[in-house]
């Protein structure tokens, strides 16, 4: 069973996803650097060879400067994706700029799903789709995901929310009622 109040991160493949979906306009622009560079160097007449140089230094300049842009940024993302258990509460906290902080109460929990597209296969992620009662399941309102867990972390993420959804329920499921847990109280201050 895991900890309560422990925070969880997503894992280091988490990290190498969220930069495989952000640097693709960082791979076209180091590719259009060898294309200029390649022109200057094979069609640019002698006399504006200068201008093509400096117009690649520059492409290359504003290439790197991008990518270690992205590189901070996904990186600022990846730490700031944490999720934990509390004793009443799944608690998911993302973004850097604007936190946002989602609780489900273990009662709300309807399903817990996992996902993994043919790219999460390959690199051994997984998103964990949690259900919540009433409405829509295609509504965003009524989900939590939690994308880019490890395969075998995800599969013990969605056990635990499963038993700590199953025990709420079946202890009539308010905040505060404790008739079903008998997990240690933590004060926060």
């Amino acid at each position: 069973m895991m900890e309560d109040r422990q925070v969880h991160r997503l894992g280091h493949r988490a990290f190498m996803l969220f930069l495989s979906r952000r640097c693709k306009f960082a791979v076209f622009l180091f590719l259009l650097t060898g294309a200029v560079w390649f022109g200057t160097m094979q069609w640019l007449p002698q006399a504006y060879a200068y201008w093509g140089s400096y117009a690649t230094e520059l492409i290359l300049l504003i290439s790197i400067a991008y990518l270690l842009m992205v590189l901070l940024r996904t990186y600022i993302e990846y730490r700031a994706y944490t999720y934990m258990f509390t004793r009443d509460a799944f608690v998911v906290t993302k973004g850097y700029m604007t936190r946002t902080e989602a609780a489900t109460l273990y009662h709300q929990i309807q399903n817990v799903n996992i996902e993994r597209s043919m790219g999460d296969r390959m690199t051994g992620v997984s998103s964990i789709v949690i259900f919540l009662a009433g409405g829509q399941h295609d509504s965003p309102h009524n989900r939590i995901v939690l994308p880019a867990v490890a395969a075998r972390k995800a599969r013990t993420v969605q056990k635990e929310l499963l038993v700590r959804a199953r025990k709420h329920a079946s202890a009539g499921g308010g905040i505060g009622d404790t008739a079903g847990d008998r997990s240690p109280r933590s004060t926060v201050r």
